[in-house]
């Protein structure tokens, strides 16, 4: 059966559109694409349905508040859109208030009670919106005759306590939920006291000047994301992006290590986000994956081009898969170090801005990459952008408004710690491209 390739804008009116020309969500094909969410108006803060009575701001989490707000808004989206929040097959959470997560669970499993979605949840510094606890982005899809989503789970792997899925599977599309480096042990000295997650294969011992823990916690990842995939019909050399998560930007160059050892010379297009903290004590590396299954007629194929710099990491510039792009993440970067037009103004900190020009050279790298794929800029559907200053935000979407117009594609923002992976940047993006 031919898959669709219709491309549109989702906006339903009584959902408050952000300060910013991107849209809440965006069908491409038979996905829905849903933007960075916050349990807010764009004008109050927080929403006051979300916020509480102020005489009693503590009768609800204020967590759980916002979280039922950004899946109210999720549901009237999707609703939009021709979908259901039951047909979600991917969500990143990003929260501020990690020491509360406890209080996002039952809200979410209110609203997702069966094959739930993959699942990143990761622990970041601030939101756009400064009250903000939690921001919530996602995938769905548009179900039809012989394709739907599926929950896939295995006893093969560690059983998460999250109760979400390790993968699910529409068609050949395969979404696989973080994986950290543990097997859901604790490892405290007392119950309820510190300690730490991760098994005793991966522990390095401090006595010994031998190991790396951060190349046994990837490894460790990539042995579970294996195990999903096998139960969904797929295998590592099947993936098609990968999406990594560090707590430390100096673990790079180990990480790199083990994508060589594990991928080759075939590795997934890969972005790497420096983010605050995991949800597991003690990790240090979480990793999620989009794949094909075996066999799928929608093919593979690497994209290159010299229009683009090649990536800093070890790993294409894009995959193709069907109508669909998977870029590897982009710094306003060359070959060489830091692209002339985004150096840092040591000498003249207030005549520039940073996230202004690192965004217009990002942009310029993304469309000649679409364009090698047969598209074009104007194809991307989806960024998340991570940045250590949220004030170079502002600026950054004057290109991105030149760019896209009114209706952009749909956008994250996530404010971390730092530093980045090029440690003098201001701004990393995640994308992906649909072209029909």
């Amino acid at each position: 059966m031919a898959q669709p390739t219709t491309r549109r804008t989702v906006a339903p009116a009584d959902i408050p559109r952000p300060p910013f020309p991107a849209s809440p969500a965006l069908v491409a094909g038979d996905w829905v694409f849903l933007g960075g969410t916050l349990a807010t108006d764009w004008k109050n803060g927080i929403a006051p349905p979300w916020r509480g009575p102020a005489d009693f701001p503590y009768d609800v989490p204020a967590l759980a508040r916002q979280t039922e707000g950004i899946y109210e808004t999720f549901r009237t989206l999707l609703r939009a859109a021709g979908s259901e929040l039951a047909h979600l097959v991917r969500l990143d959470q990003f929260t501020t208030a990690h020491d509360q997560f406890r209080h996002y669970l039952p809200v979410r499993d209110r609203y997702l009670v069966r094959d739930r979605p993959a699942s990143t949840a990761v622990a970041i510094r601030e939101l756009l919106i400064p009250d903000a606890l939690i921001q919530v982005d996602g995938i769905a899809i548009l179900p039809r005759e012989g394709f739907y989503n599926v929950g896939i789970n295995t006893s093969a792997a560690p059983q998460p306590r999250a109760g979400y899925s390790m993968a699910v599977r529409a068609g050949d599309w395969i979404w696989c939920s973080g994986a950290s480096p543990t097997d859901f042990t604790s490892r405290a000295a007392y119950p309820g006291g510190p300690g730490h997650a991760q098994p005793e294969e991966i522990i390095v011992d401090p006595n010994f000047w031998y190991g790396s823990e951060i190349q046994n916690q990837a490894r460790y990842d990539l042995k579970k994301l294996a195990l999903y995939l096998e139960s969904a019909g797929s295998d590592l050399h099947h993936a098609l992006k990968a999406q990594v998560y560090l707590t430390d930007a100096r673990d790079l160059g180990s990480l790199i290590t083990v994508w060589r050892e594990c991928f080759g010379d075939d590795p997934p297009a890969t972005s790497v986000q420096v983010i605050d903290q995991m949800g597991i004590a003690g990790s240090r590396v979480e990793i999620n994956l989009i794949a094909l299954a075996r066999g799928s007629a929608l093919g593979r194929e690497v994209i290159r081009t010299s229009a683009a710099p090649p990536p800093h990491l070890p790993v294409p510039q894009a995959i193709k898969a069907g109508p669909f792009l998977f870029l590897s993440g982009q710094e306003a970067v060359t070959a060489e170090g830091i692209d002339p037009r985004a150096q840092p103004r040591g000498g003249s900190p207030y005549l520039g801005s940073r996230g202004r020009d690192e965004m217009q050279v990002i942009l310029e790298h993304l469309d000649a990459i679409c364009r090698a794929a047969g598209g074009s800029l104007a194809d991307i559907v989806r960024m998340q952008l991570f940045t250590p200053d949220l004030r170079e935000v502002g600026p950054a979407l004057g290109p991105w408004a030149d760019a896209f117009g009114p209706d952009g594609p749909t956008l994250t923002v996530v404010g971390v710690s730092g530093p980045l992976p090029v440690p003098a940047l201001a701004l990393t993006v995640d994308t992906i491209a649909y072209l029909p």
